[in-house]
């Protein structure tokens, strides 16, 4: 049996025990031998477009043919629906900062399309608040959004919506707080991802 074989028996087998199905149980949901079940998950037999079909909609997933350049999305948001993990306390507590900081941006009547750029980056970005262990770069943002008070203006809210973009593009990435100049660049770019 190959890699990926091994590794799709190894998801179905996963799924099935997520949903608290035995194998006869999915036998009976997909209409697939439970012995052939058996067979498929211990790699005793090559899995079948139509048994795969047949199980994976009976644990309620869906085939699909994705182009390798949005595997990555693919797998980001896989990843994000399947057992989510919990933001931290500290990401919790500046996302409320952030979102504290723009409402006082938004009572000053800045008219500048940087600053509804601004709230969209951040919408987007707190969807991934689960990925940030850091939170320095969030830091970092608010400290830029509170320039906007004094000589800054629309030139601070440019530069912080530059830096909510390039932190939500790569979270979007699912690289996380890791060192982004050490990883190699990602295969697809989000809108607005100027990084040349």
């Amino acid at each position: 049996m190959s890699y990926e074989s091994e590794k799709l028996a190894a998801t179905l087998k996963a799924a099935r025990e997520k949903k608290g199905l035995s194998q006869r149980a999915l036998s009976a949901r997909a209409g697939v031998p439970q012995s052939h079940i058996s067979k498929i998950e211990s790699g005793a037999v090559n899995l079948t477009v139509s048994s795969l079909t047949a199980i994976a909609n009976a644990l309620g997933l869906e085939l699909a043919l994705v182009p390798r350049k949005a595997v990555p999305a693919v797998r980001t948001i896989t990843r994000s629906v399947s057992d989510p993990p919990k933001a931290t306390p500290e990401a919790r507590k500046e996302f409320a900062q952030l979102a504290k900081q723009l409402e006082h941006i938004k009572s000053l009547k800045i008219d500048s399309p940087a600053f509804e750029n601004l709230q969209r980056q951040f919408r987007e970005m707190r969807q991934f608040g689960n990925l940030i262990r850091n939170t320095d770069t969030l830091r970092s943002i608010r400290e830029a959004l509170k320039v906007v008070d004094g000589a800054g203006g629309v030139a601070a809210l440019q530069d912080a919506s530059r830096q909510m973009n390039s932190f939500r593009n790569t979270l979007a990435h699912g690289m996380g707080d890791e060192d982004p100049a050490r990883l190699p660049r990602p295969a697809y770019r989000l809108d607005g991802d100027n990084d040349e």
